[in-house]
């Protein structure tokens, strides 16, 4: 069944309520032990994701979305971000102390979207 982008929006969002901590700290330890500045999750839906490495399972977590910890680099290595638009990527990057950069995935499009880690707090 289709959903539509406003219902992909708030069913990541609930699970961000749930996750956001451990997503959280995921791009911090990222960021710590010098694999990426630009930390990116993926969510998605799909079992067969070839997109960075699998942090949360879907069917396990009884979330919405399965996770993938990816970054900024593999993301332009496999030619989603295009090498010119780089900069443009890190201009827009915010904070990932604060707010999460997740790559959306659903058969009908892939969107950035950025989401702050406490939904409480935002």
């Amino acid at each position: 069944m289709e959903q539509s982008s406003e219902q992909n929006m708030m069913s990541l969002r609930e699970d961000m309520k749930v996750l956001g901590e451990y997503l959280q700290e995921i791009a911090q330890q990222m960021k710590e032990h010098n694999i990426s500045r630009y930390p990116v999750f993926i969510a998605h839906k799909e079992t067969a994701i070839q997109l960075g490495k699998p942090v949360i399972d879907a069917e396990r977590s009884k979330t919405n979305w399965s996770f993938n910890a990816s970054m900024l680099e593999e993301l332009v290595g496999k030619q989603i971000v295009e090498k010119e638009k780089v900069l443009e990527f890190r201009e827009v990057y915010n904070n990932p102390k604060e707010i999460a950069c997740i790559f959306l995935v659903t058969p009908e499009q892939m969107d950035f979207v950025w989401c702050p880690y406490n939904l409480e707090e935002a």
